[in-house]
């Protein structure tokens, strides 16, 4: 599945590039591999660069929870959080991230016995090269939210598990999703990352 890409103004601090001087390339760009996931309610140091991306999601989000008169999020974000996959080359960083909020996400399917629920939330592709940071919204993706495990136990990532990676020949991000130890055929994506 391709997603149209809109591209979209962000915050000119966002020349974050996510550690790319920091960190090392990604070794085998291919390979299916774990999401990974931000807190973005109090983001941290880590989380700071998905926050920045998310911005103006995060604002609405938070104005969505003020107009209903919650007002416990005066320091911080209202809950959100993201899942994102990054891929770095000698000359660029990609970054495919998808916001998990209550209010811009749509439930498609729970597992009670994993204490899961699959969701649709909005995802986006930026890209760092150079110095310059492109952002394009990408449609929607797939987020898992997990419950509460019994004994605070680590959620099934197998029964229940998003995972990435970027076909090299294609040009392309994949996500997917397992969900209930089945491939959840609605959220499998392939995301174009434009070539200069």
């Amino acid at each position: 599945m391709h997603e149209r890409l809109t591209f979209i103004a962000v915050a000119a601090g966002l020349t974050l590039s996510p550690h790319a001087s920091a960190q090392s390339l990604t070794p085998d760009p291919n390979a299916w591999r774990a999401v990974a996931y931000a807190d973005l309610e109090l983001p941290i140091s880590e989380a700071v660069p998905f926050a920045s991306l998310w911005a103006d999601r995060l604002k609405k989000n938070n104005e969505a929870y003020q107009a209903k008169g919650d007002t416990r999020f005066t320091v911080a974000n209202a809950p959100a959080s993201e899942s994102h996959i990054v891929v770095r080359s000698p000359t660029k960083t990609v970054v495919l991230s998808v916001l998990h909020t209550l209010t811009g996400c749509s439930p498609i399917r729970t597992d009670p016995v994993g204490n899961a629920t699959l969701k649709r939330c909005p995802m986006r592709l930026a890209i760092y090269q150079n110095g310059r940071s492109t952002v394009a919204d990408a449609g929607f993706g797939c987020f898992i939210e997990y419950g509460l495990q019994p004994n605070n136990a680590r959620p099934d990532f197998a029964r229940n598990g998003a995972m990435g990676a970027y076909d090299v020949q294609a040009k392309t991000i994949r996500a997917g999703i397992v969900f209930q130890d089945e491939i959840a055929q609605e959220c499998q994506f392939r995301v174009p990352v434009p070539q200069p």
